[in-house]
């Protein structure tokens, strides 16, 4: 999993013009959910922290990320953005399967579930600093 939140990641930071050349580790794996509707939506979501050095300064902080990694028709697909500390999107998914925690982006950019989704779930919830 920790492989799959940093692909995700990754990909982010490719995109985001202040995050070039700072090194980027991840620091922990925070909360998880996993979730299958049908054949064809099948997703799983992630908070997770990353430790970001400036290595011509060894200046560093740690940042919450939010990361969906989304199979359709057998081809992965990823999101990832940072998050506030107190930001909360909605997501039926996560919340219907007991996941609260689970910090979602309020701006979306990610599947939401359905509003009956009670499907099988994987639960992790053992972050010190988020």
């Amino acid at each position: 999993m920790n492989k799959e939140v940093m692909l995700a990641f990754d990909k982010y930071k490719k995109r985001t013009a202040n995050l070039k050349g700072l090194d980027c580790q991840l620091e922990e794996l925070c909360h998880q959910c996993f979730n299958v509707e049908n054949y064809n939506k099948i997703f799983h979501h992630y908070n997770f922290s990353v430790k970001i050095t400036d290595p011509s300064s060894s200046d560093s902080k740690v940042a919450l990320f939010f990361a969906e990694v989304k199979e359709i028709f057998g081809k992965a697909n990823y999101f990832c953005c940072p998050l506030e500390r107190h930001e909360n999107g909605q997501c039926h998914a996560c919340h219907n399967q007991g996941m609260d925690d689970l910090q979602h982006p309020a701006t979306g950019g990610y599947d939401w579930g359905s509003t009956d989704t009670v499907s099988p779930f994987m639960y992790m919830d053992d972050c010190e600093s988020c």
